[in-house]
């Protein structure tokens, strides 16, 4: 479905033009919706919004902060610290570390065990002496689609088309759910609510299908990407 195939539908059922649901409260509600949706795909299948993101390891920085994009939780860190050899790092809890977080207690304790903790939204290594290693850092996470913006509602591009490479697009099977539910959000926000029709009222019983189809997807076929990031710190 084309941005404003999607748009056409859901002013078709709930009797509006771009005057009475303008571009931006459309888009707002999509967002919202597909938001709650992509969540609930996650739970079932949290692979199937699966991005690997690629960071350049910098020369005595242990902190890295998180990209904005990510969803629910990271699924694995890989680093390479003398740009050949990849490792693959556990997580640890600094609580259970009980010693001092200096550069040299680092060293002296995890030289050779490599490890990651995650604080705020960055995420910290504890390993050997990090030195520049171009893409050394890999994340492997679970994101959020690119919300839909009012300025796509004339488009004609396909929901399902990345809008970039740090971003997934709609997906295809989700389109009409989405759809369906910015119409039960519009009709149930007005003074007098509209009542819904059969197939609206059984929005959550065709979601919930809907998400369990995508439960065994291989993961060849799921919707995995490899793109960098960049928090800022390198300017």
């Amino acid at each position: 479905m084309t941005y404003k195939t999607f748009a056409d539908l859901i002013r078709f059922h709930t009797k509006t033009n771009s005057a009475t649901l303008t571009d931006a409260n459309l888009a707002m509600l999509a967002t919202v919706a597909l938001d709650d949706i992509a969540k609930e795909i996650a739970k079932t299948n949290e692979d199937f919004f699966g991005m690997t993101f690629m960071r350049d390891l910098i020369e005595g920085q242990r902190e890295y902060y998180l990209p904005d994009e990510v969803l629910n939780n990271i699924k694995m860190v890989e680093a390479t610290f003398d740009g050949t050899v990849w490792e693959y790092l556990p997580e640890f809890d600094l609580n259970l570390y009980t010693k001092p977080t200096n550069e040299e207690s680092i060293l002296t304790n995890f030289s050779h065990k490599p490890m990651f903790d995650i604080w705020g939204n960055s995420l910290y290594l504890y390993s050997k002496a990090i030195i520049d290693v171009p893409e050394g850092l890999k994340l492997w996470a679970i994101i959020y689609p690119k919300g839909i913006s009012a300025a796509n509602l004339s488009s004609e591009t396909d929901m399902s088309v990345s809008p970039d490479e740090y971003e997934f697009g709609v997906p295809r099977q989700f389109h009409e759910l989405i759809a369906r539910r910015v119409i039960i959000d519009y009709k149930n926000s007005r003074d007098k609510p509209i009542p819904l029709t059969e197939r609206e009222s059984a929005f959550e019983v065709d979601l919930q299908k809907a998400v369990q189809a995508v439960r065994g997807l291989n993961l060849d076929r799921s919707m995995v990407a490899s793109v960098p990031y960049n928090d800022g710190q390198n300017f």
